[in-house]
C-alpha cells in the first residue's frame, strides 16, 4: 500500500513504461484488496483535474493502464457506471488526451458488470466528440475491436440506438491499414446480416465496395503480416453479408471480370461464388442474364488461364445449385444455358465440345434430373444417326465418358431414378451392345480394341440402378464371355459390385454359379480374372462365404497344383488388404487360418520360395489384425515348434514374429532365437534366407525387454560374430550391422559399442567393404522392418557418434570411411547436417573427387544439391572447389554412372540460382566445359545439360536473374 500516493503517482509519470509498471504494481495490490478503487480515484485526482495538459495526459494513461491490468470482473456495475461516465465527458477533452481515454474504453467496455444502459451513452458520445480515422494505427485497431466486442455482446441496445449504424459507418469509412480491414472485415459480416440497415445499406456497400478487388503486397519483414488472399476472403464475405447488396454485387463483380489483371478476375468469380451461396434464387434471377454471359465468357470457348476458367465453372455449378431449389428459376437458367452448349455436343472433334461437356455436367450438378434427360437425349440422337461403329470409334468413347458422368451426378443428386427411361433404356442398349463386342472369340483383346469396352463398363456401373431386366440379362452374359475369353483381359469389378448390392440373386445365379462350376477347368489366366472381378464382392453378405470357401479350397486342398495355389494365395491376400480388422479377425477366429496357413507351409516340402513368402505376407497381415492377447497365445503354440534351419519353418517365423506387437515377450525364446537365427545367417548360403533372418534379428533386438538375461544373451551373440569377424567372415559382419540397427533406433547402449567395432573394421584389408555396407544397414530406411521401438532423435545421436569418432581425421580417412559416413550423413536431418557443414562439407568436396561408386557419387550429390537449393553461404564460398568437381562427374561417359551425370548436371543448374556477382568468374569456364555434355549418348543427360548450360549462358544477361 505504500505505493498508492501522490509522489509515487508523480514519480511514475516521468515515462511511459514507469506509468506501465507502477499501473501493474498496483492494480495487484487492487486485487489482493490491500485497498479499495476510490482510493485510487481520489489519489489521481489532482491529475486527472489538473490544468496540465500533460499531467491530464498521464493521469490518463496511468488510470487505463490499471483498468487494462485489473481481472475482468474485478469492478461492478456501479463503479463501471462511473468510470465510463468519467471517461465519455473526457471525450470532450483535448484530442492529445483520446488515445489514453481509448485506451481506457478498451479495457471498460470488457468488463464482465458493464451496466447495458451505458453502452449507448458512450458510443454517442465517442461519435460526436471524436473521428476515428484522425487516430493513430494503434488507437483504431483498439476502437475496431470495441466495436467488434460490444457488437457481439449487446446486439439489443445497438440495434435501439437510431444513431448507431451511421456512426459505425463513419468510423470505418476511409480505413486503409491492413490490420485494421482485417479486424473490420472478420465482424461485419454477421453484423451486417443481422443488423437493419435500412436507408443506409447502400453507403455500407459502397464503403466496402471500394476496397474489392484487394491489391496489395504485405511487408515481408512483418512476421503477422495480414495477407491479401486473407483479406480478400474476408472482404468478400462482406459484399454478400445481406440480400439487400444482391444487385450492387453482381455489378460490382461483372465490373470488375471485365479486368485484364488475374487478380481481379479470381476475386470477381469468387464473389459471384459466393454471392449464388447466400443470396436467394429470385434475389439473382433478374441479373442472370447478365451472369451467364460474363461466365460464359471465361468457359465457352474459355479462357487462356485455367485457373480462370476452373473457378468459373465453379461458380456457374453453384449458381445453378442454388437455382434448384425453385424449380421455375432453374429450368430457365437451365435452357439459358444448354442451348447454347447442346448443339456442340454432337461432335466431339469440334473445338467448343470439350467446354461445352464442362458446362452442362455443372448443369447436371444443379438439376440432374433436367439437364441429364437433355444431355443424354442429344447424345442418344447422335448414337442413332449412325450404324454402330468399330470399338476404337472415338466419338463414342468420349460420348460415353460423358454419360458416365452424367449418371455419377444424377446418382449424388438422387436423381438418377428421375431420368427419362425413354432416353436411358435405348441409350443403354447402345452401351451393352458395344460391351457385348467381347463376346467375339475372334477378338484379339489389345488395349486398343478394349478401350470402348471399357468406357461402357464404367458407363453400366453408374446406372446400374436403372438397368432393366432384360439389359441386365445381357449383361450376366457379356460379363461371363468376358471372364472366359482367352485372350480378353478387360476388368469390370465396379460392375459386379454395384449388381451384386442391386440384384445379389442374378448375379449369383447368372454369373457367379458360372463362374464357379467352370473354376477347375479354367486356364491361370482366366481364374486370375476371377479372383480379379469377384473379389470385391466378398464384402456383400450374398457372396461372402461362397467366395470365402473357393479361395480357401484352393489354398487348403492338398491336391491343388501350382500355379493354382499361388494365385489363391495372391487372391488371399488382396482379401486380407481389403478387409477391415473385425472382419479378419472374425476370420480368424472361424477358420483358424494362421494353424492352416502354418501347416500348409511346413507339410509342403516342395512349395516354392515365392509361395512362401505369400504365406509369411497372409500370417503377417492376420497376426498384425489379432488382439495381443491372441498373438501371444499363437507364438506360444507354435513358436518352440520351428526349426528355423529348415526354409519353410523360417518363412512362418517371419510371418509370427516380423510384425508382433512389442508388447509381447519373447524372453522364454530369446536365447533360442538369437542362436538359431545367427547360425543361420552365418551358415546359410541362400542370400534371401539369410535376409529373413537379419530382418528377425533386428526386429527382434530392437522390441527386447532390456533384462540381465537378454543383455547376457545378446552379449553371447556379440561375441561370437566378433569371433567369426576375426576369422574374416563377412557374413558376420553384416549380422553386427542388421543387430546394430535395432539397437540403435531403441537407443540401446550396446549400440554405441557395435558401431565402434564396425568403425574399427573399415580399415581392415579384407572386411572394410562389408563394414561400410554395415553402415548403409544402420543408416537406411527399411519399410519391410517393424522397430517399432523409436529412441528420439537416434538419427542425430548416430550421426554425433560417427562424427566424434572420424573427427580427428576427416580428410585423411579411406575410402570406406568416406563411404560409411555418406551412407550416415543420407539419414541423417538436414539441419543437422547444417549445424555440421564445416565438419562434414570438406568430406563431401573429398568425395566428390574420389571419382567413388555410383552409389556413394549420388548419395553425396543429394546431400549438395539440398545445400544449394536453400543457397548455403558454405557452399556460395568454395564455389570454386565445388563447381570443378561437378564439371567432371558430369562428362564421363560410362553408361553405369548416368544418374550421376544426371545429378551433377542438376547440381549445375541449382547453382545458378546464387547470387550474379558470386557465378560471373565461373561462368565463361563452365559454358565452355558443359558444351561436351550436349552430345552425351543418353537423353536425359542431354536434356539436364542443355538447362544448366542455358542457366549458366544466362548468368548476368538483362532478364537472365
Amino acid at each position: 500500500m505504500t505505493t498508492l500516493s501522490r509522489a509515487s503517482i508523480e514519480k511514475a509519470f516521468k515515462s511511459d513504461e514507469k506509468i506501465l509498471a507502477a499501473a501493474t504494481k498496483i492494480s495487484q495490490e487492487l486485487t489482493n484488496g490491500d485497498y479499495h478503487f476510490e482510493a485510487l480515484a481520489d489519489e489521481l485526482g489532482f491529475a486527472m483535474t489538473s490544468a496540465d495538459l500533460n499531467q491530464r495526459i498521464a493521469g490518463t494513461k496511468f488510470l487505463s493502464a490499471v483498468l487494462n491490468a485489473l481481472p475482468k470482473d474485478y469492478l461492478n456495475a456501479k463503479e463501471l457506471k462511473y468510470m465510463t461516465t468519467y471517461y465519455v465527458n473526457g471525450l470532450r477533452d483535448h484530442h492529445g488526451v483520446i488515445s489514453a481515454l481509448i485506451d481506457g474504453l478498451h479495457a471498460l467496455v470488457s468488463m464482465q458488470s458493464l451496466p447495458a444502459e451505458n453502452v449507448p451513452e458512450l458510443l454517442r458520445a465517442f461519435f460526436q466528440y471524436t473521428n476515428s480515422q484522425s487516430q493513430t494505427r494503434t488507437d483504431r485497431t483498439k476502437l475496431f475491436n470495441i466495436f467488434q466486442y460490444l457488437i457481439q455482446h449487446f446486439p439489443t441496445e445497438l440495434t435501439e440506438m437510431s444513431d448507431f449504424l451511421s456512426g459505425l459507418v463513419e468510423s470505418i469509412d476511409g480505413e486503409r491499414d491492413p490490420r485494421n480491414l482485417d479486424i473490420i472485415f472478420s465482424f461485419m459480416p454477421q453484423f451486417m446480416a443481422d443488423f437493419p440497415l435500412q436507408h443506409l445499406a447502400e453507403e455500407l456497400f459502397e464503403i466496402f465496395a471500394c476496397y474489392f478487388p484487394v491489391d496489395f503486397n504485405p511487408s515481408k519483414q512483418d512476421p503477422e503480416a495480414v495477407t491479401r488472399d486473407v483479406l480478400s476472403e474476408k472482404l468478400s464475405n462482406c459484399l454478400v453479408a445481406n440480400e439487400q447488396f444482391a444487385a450492387w454485387t453482381v455489378a460490382l463483380a461483372l465490373e470488375k471480370l471485365d479486368s485484364e489483371l488475374l487478380v481481379a478476375k479470381l476475386d470477381s468469380i469468387e464473389l459471384l461464388r459466393k454471392a449464388a451461396l447466400r443470396f436467394a434464387p429470385t434475389a439473382l434471377e433478374p441479373h442472370f442474364t447478365e451472369i451467364w454471359q460474363a461466365l460464359k465468357m471465361e468457359t465457352f470457348p474459355g479462357s487462356d488461364n485455367a485457373e480462370v476458367q476452373r473457378a468459373a465453372l465453379k461458380a456457374l455449378a453453384e449458381l445453378l445449385k442454388a437455382a434448384a431449389k425453385e424449380s421455375t428459376i432453374s429450368h430457365n437458367y437451365q435452357a439459358a444455358i444448354l442451348g447454347v452448349v447442346l448443339p456442340h455436343l454432337s461432335d466431339v472433334h469440334q473445338r467448343l465440345y470439350e467446354p461445352a461437356a464442362k458446362i452442362a455436367l455443372m448443369c447436371v450438378s444443379g438439376d440432374a434430373a433436367y439437364a441429364g434427360d437433355k444431355i443424354l437425349h442429344t447424345i442418344l440422337l447422335k448414337l442413332q444417326e449412325s450404324k454402330q461403329q468399330l470399338p476404337q470409334d472415338e466419338q463414342r468413347l468420349q460420348f460415353y465418358r460423358l454419360i458416365t458422368e452424367v449418371y455419377r451426378m444424377a446418382d449424388m443428386r438422387q436423381a438418377l431414378q428421375q431420368l427419362d427411361r425413354a432416353i436411358a433404356l435405348p441409350l443403354q442398349d447402345d452401351v451393352i451392345a458395344v460391351l457385348r463386342i467381347c463376346e467375339s472369340e475372334s477378338l484379339e483383346g489389345s488395349e486398343q480394341q478394349l478401350e470402348l469396352p471399357t468406357a461402357a463398363v464404367k458407363v453400366l456401373s453408374e446406372c446400374a440402378p436403372v438397368l432393366s431386366e432384360p439389359q441386365r440379362a445381357l449383361i450376366y452374359k457379356a460379363l461371363v464371355h468376358i471372364i472366359s475369353h482367352p485372350r480378353i483381359d478387360l476388368e469390370f469389378k465396379t460392375l459386379t459390385v454395384s449388381l451384386g448390392a442391386l440384384q445379389p440373386v442374378e448375379l449369383q445365379s447368372n454369373v457367379l454359379d458360372v463362374c464357379l462350376s467352370s473354376f477347375a477347368v479354367y486356364s491361370q489366366f482366366i481364374k486370375r480374372k476371377v479372383y480379379a472381378n469377384l473379389l470385391p464382392l466378398l464384402p456383400l453378405i450374398a457372396f461372402t462365404q461362397r467366395i470365402l470357401d473357393l479361395i480357401l479350397k484352393q489354398l487348403f486342398t492338398p491336391t491343388t497344383v501350382e500355379p493354382s495355389r499361388r494365385l489363391a494365395l495372391e487372391a488371399f491376400i488382396a482379401l486380407l488388404q481389403q478387409q477391415d480388422q473385425r472382419f479378419i479377425v472374425e476370420l480368424q477366429q472361424e477358420c483358424n487360418l494362421i494353424d492352416k496357413l502354418i501347416k500348409l507351409a511346413q507339410n509342403d516340402t516342395e512349395m516354392p520360395m515365392e509361395n512362401l513368402e505369400l504365406v509369411a505376407a497372409s500370417l503377417s497381415r492376420l497376426m498384425q489384425q489379432l488382439p495381443v492377447s491372441e498373438q501371444s497365445a499363437i507364438v506360444s503354440e507354435y513358436l518352440p515348434e520351428l526349426q528355423l534351419e529348415l526354409a519353410s519353418h523360417l518363412f512362418v517365423a517371419k510371418g509370427l514374429l516380423g510384425f508382433l506387437h512389442k508388447d509381447i515377450s519373447l524372453d522364454d525364446h530369446f536365447e533360442r532365437l538369437l542362436n538359431d537365427l545367427t547360425e543361420l545367417t552365418l551358415t546359410s548360403k541362400d542370400p534371401k534366407l539369410r535376409t529373413i533372418a537379419n530382418h528377425l534379428l533386428c526386429s527382434m533386438v530392437n522390441k527386447m525387454e532390456h533384462t540381465p538375461a537378454n543383455q547376457s544373451h545378446l552379449k553371447r551373440t556379440l561375441s561370437r560374430l566378433m569371433a567369426e569377424v576375426k576369422k574374416g567372415d563377412a557374413c558376420a559382419v553384416e549380422v553386427l550391422g542388421w543387430i546394430a540397427k535395432g539397437l540403435v533406433i531403441a537407443g540401446f547402449a550396446e549400440a554405441s559399442d557395435i558401431v565402434g567395432d564396425l568403425g574399427d573394421l573399415l580399415k581392415h584389408p579384407t572386411l572394410c567393404h562389408a563394414a561400410a555396407l554395415a553402415f548403409d544397414v544402420i543408416a537406411v530406411e527399411n519399410p519391410e522392418l517393424d522397430l517399432p521401438v523409436v529412441k528420439f532423435l537416434y538419427k542425430q545421436k548416430l550421426f554425433q557418434t560417427i562424427l566424434s569418432k572420424l573427427d580427428a581425421k576427416l580428410l585423411s580417412i579411406c575410402l570406406h570411411h568416406m563411404n560409411a559416413l555418406i551412407y550416415v550423413l543420407k539419414a541423417t536431418p538436414h539441419s543437422v547436417l547444417k549445424l555440421n557443414i564445416e565438419k562434414i562439407g570438406p568430406l563431401l568436396f573429398k568425395v566428390l573427387e574420389s571419382h567413388n561408386s555410383v552409389k556413394t557419387l549420388c548419395i553425396a550429390l543429394g546431400i549438395c544439391e539440398n545445400f544449394i537449393k536453400h543457397q548455403d553461404a558454405y557452399f556460395q564460398a568454395h564455389l570454386t572447389h565445388f563447381i570443378p568437381s561437378c564439371l567432371e562427374l558430369s562428362i564421363k561417359k560410362q553408361d553405369q554412372n548416368m544418374p550421376v551425370r544426371i545429378a551433377a548436371l542438376q547440381l549445375l543448374y541449382d547453382i545458378t540460382k546464387y547470387p550474379t556477382f558470386v557465378l560471373l568468374p565461373h561462368k565463361v569456364d563452365v559454358t565452355l566445359a558443359l558444351a561436351p555434355t550436349l552430345d552425351d549418348p543418353k537423353r536425359l543427360v542431354r536434356n539436364m545439360a542443355v538447362q544448366a548450360r542455358n542457366a549458366w549462358f544466362l548468368v548476368g544477361e538483362p532478364g537472365g536473374d
